[in-house]
């Protein structure tokens, strides 16, 4: 038997064989799965995250209104927003919050608020202005979270900052009630 037809013989045997045709399944599902599973995850953190983010700023804005927040500035605000913003990770520090009067009839967008810049640590020139009575106030706050898996669909999909952080920003507005 000549070695051409011995490597012909040994080779049908292998291609009729099929005790690994489960791992070879399971070699090719299996990423795919797991991506879907920690993309998943990922969505879901972050949803969460924003929403308590958004409820956090929403829920200070009340006690903004309600006059049961002094003095309104810049660290009370801060400190307020984290406080109810539970689920949100290293709040107090990445947290970035600006608030300005604005023109309710010539409304023009102002930019998205600005973060902080972890690689920096420099915090953004923004204004913090508590305006006057009958007053249109928006307030902007922005937070740099780390993603989880960034090699995942959606970490990959999202627009990370320099620092490779993930961005999340809100905002509210209320008007000032005179003081009467």
């Amino acid at each position: 038997m000549s070695i051409l037809s011995k490597l012909r013989s040994t080779s049908r045997r292998f291609w009729r064989r099929d005790d690994g045709n489960s791992t070879i399944e399971f070699v090719v599902i299996f990423p795919a799965f797991a991506m879907l599973m920690m993309g998943g995850y990922e969505i879901g953190y972050y949803t969460v995250s924003h929403a308590m983010m958004d409820r956090g700023l929403d829920l200070a804005m009340r006690d903004v209104r309600l006059g049961m927040l002094t003095p309104v500035n810049a660290e009370t605000l801060k400190s307020s927003v984290c406080k109810y913003a539970k689920y949100v990770g290293g709040c107090e520090s990445n947290l970035h919050i600006a608030m300005e009067p604005v023109d309710a009839v010539g409304f023009t967008p102002p930019p998205m608020a600005a973060c902080i810049d972890k690689s920096t640590h420099a915090v953004p020139d923004t204004t913090f202005e508590d305006g006057d009575e009958n007053e249109l106030m928006l307030v902007r706050a922005c937070i740099t979270v780390n993603p989880i898996f960034p090699t995942t669909w959606i970490g990959g999909a999202l627009q990370p900052t320099g620092s490779g952080d993930l961005v999340m920003s809100t905002t509210a507005a209320f008007v000032n009630e005179p003081n009467t």
